[in-house]
């Protein structure tokens, strides 16, 4: 039973690259701008790179603090870039996960001070 824990522990690192790559390289984006595209990229990549570095390394609250507030800037950037070219779906999507990433932002300085 152990054994079958230990391989799905590591199935999302095989899984979420090649889901993401299947739907970017099959051209299923109708209508996308190539910046869209590139800044949806850079977010899963850097939150991939969050997931690698939490599951694989004793990193330092500092470095996921940085790696957070990156992922919250593109974020940012996507925004905008949605708003500029009026994708409605990324403008709703990044607009969510900017208020969910800035609250978990805000609740872990404020458990850090407390600490």
């Amino acid at each position: 039973m152990d054994r079958l824990f230990q391989w799905y522990k590591y199935l999302k690192y095989i899984l979420i690259p090649i889901i993401i790559l299947k739907y970017f390289h099959d051209g299923d984006v109708p209508n996308a701008h190539p910046l869209i595209i590139l800044e949806y990229a850079l977010l899963f990549g850097v939150s991939f790179l969050l997931i690698i570095l939490q599951d694989f390394f004793a990193i330092r609250k500092k470095t996921k603090f940085l790696l957070r507030l990156i992922i919250l800037i593109i974020l940012l950037f996507l925004a905008i870039t949605a708003i500029v070219y009026q994708a409605i779906m990324s403008i709703i999507f990044s607009i969510l996960l900017l208020g969910v990433l800035g609250t978990v932002l805000y609740l872990y300085r404020n458990d850090e001070g407390e600490q």
